[in-house]
């Protein structure tokens, strides 16, 4: 019998310690007096009848052992009353909203949330705001108005990018709670929106580029027409000098039958062709090729006069355009600096520009290497440095050599 009523002693006490922990259930999540009072009368009568019971073990009491059927009952009564009080407890929790379930809740949020009062101190902070810190500054957030500080560096709302590709929208509130001032710090995923920006930015430079060669092909298109233009031009002062020869020749020859009106009208149109007249704006040096520039969009800072030989100028033209063509292309520049500078045997000249260095050695393929041979051919010199920007200096004679200038040069620069 004692060892039955040390068994029900121990059933009765974990019955209280149950009791016990409604109690305390009570007390921090729902905080009701009605159910605070009721468990903690519970656990008094199982104190008081573990109590009894211990007594008799202790001083064997035969009132008890003569009932043991009472003992019984009311164990499984108690014990009965206690899985009520934790199922109860359970249903309360699960049905009731709690400081606890605001948490778990804000944990499961996609947004960062981050509530902290002045001095950094935190209120509130959701488990994707401390990955994020932690990602960013290697630890979670400690000082809430450091990190605010180091997340908006610049004004506006700033977009920051993580080692793993993600990228987050950080916004900052500034409100009130119980008469203080409390700040409200968001990261909201941008990862797909900002992806898309950069794929957007990178297809507006392609268009940019593609805009650049299309300006370039329509600049080409005109110099082909002014060519042919001139071109006609010269076809027609070439016919009108062989017809105004031929008349003349015919004059010479036989007088009597020659038109001498028609003959000194075509006299003086063309020695009024020849008359040198007022230079137009697009007869200027380098004409084409400044305004080549221009087109594509490259300002050409230039200091110094050009040469004015048809030779010289022709060449210069080139190299202006090859230079304007490079700054475009390769330095991604958008402005061409041109030295030129008149010496004792002819004229130095210094192409530079605004772009990005050289990563490597220049290598004088395509356009460098036929502006090469066309300087070396009227006898002048072209030095190309990559270091410590891109450099390219010319050294002109004053005048084209005689034998380039009559057209017997044989130099191959294709």
């Amino acid at each position: 019998m004692d060892n039955i009523l040390g068994g029900l002693t121990l059933w009765l006490l974990l019955c209280c310690f149950a009791f016990f922990l409604t109690l305390i259930i009570h007390l921090l999540w729902d905080g009701r007096r009605s159910r605070i009072l009721r468990s903690a009368a519970e656990m008094l009568v199982l104190l008081v009848l573990t109590q009894i019971l211990m007594d008799h073990i202790k001083y064997h009491n035969r009132a008890f052992i003569e009932k043991p059927a009472v003992l019984l009952l009311t164990s499984i009564v108690m014990t009965g009353i206690a899985a009520l009080e934790m199922q109860s407890c359970i249903r309360a929790r699960r049905r009731s909203l709690s400081l606890m379930s605001v948490k778990e809740c804000m944990d499961e949020l996609p947004v960062g949330i981050c509530f902290y009062w002045d001095g950094g101190l935190t209120k509130l902070t959701n488990r994707r705001m401390n990955s994020i810190a932690c990602k960013l500054t290697g630890s979670g957030i400690m000082d809430a108005e450091r990190f605010q500080r180091t997340v908006f560096s610049d004004e506006g709302a700033p977009v920051v990018c993580l080692e793993d590709g993600s990228a987050y929208s950080f916004e900052h509130r500034v409100n009130a709670l119980d008469g203080r001032t409390i700040h409200e710090l968001l990261a909201f995923d941008v990862t797909q929106e900002y992806r898309l920006t950069e794929e957007l930015r990178e297809k507006q430079k392609e268009v940019q580029k593609i805009n650049k060669r299309l300006k370039a092909l329509s600049a080409a298109i005109q110099y082909i027409i002014m060519d042919k233009e001139t071109l006609h031009i010269k076809m027609h002062i070439h016919d009108s000098f062989g017809e105004m020869l031929l008349m003349t020749k015919h004059f010479l020859a036989d007088p009597e039958n020659t038109d001498t009106q028609e003959m000194l009208s075509l006299w003086r149109r063309n020695i009024a062709l020849l008359k040198d007249e007022e230079r137009e704006h697009w007869q200027e040096p380098c004409f084409f090729s400044l305004t080549h520039a221009d087109s594509l969009g490259i300002r050409i800072e230039m200091n110094g006069e050009l040469p004015e030989d048809e030779i010289l100028s022709s060449v210069v033209d080139s190299a202006i355009t090859v230079h304007v063509t490079n700054v475009l292309r390769h330095a991604e520049g958008d402005t061409a600096y041109i030295s030129i500078e008149k010496t004792a045997d002819g004229y130095l000249m210094r192409f530079t520009s605004n772009g990005r260095l050289p990563s490597a050695p220049v290598k004088e393929t395509g356009g460098l290497a036929n502006l090469r041979c066309r300087i070396e051919a009227i006898g002048g010199t072209m030095t190309i440095n990559s270091t410590p920007q891109f450099e390219m200096i010319l050294h002109l004679p004053e005048k084209a050599q005689e034998e380039y200038r009559n057209g017997i040069q044989g130099t191959d620069c294709r």
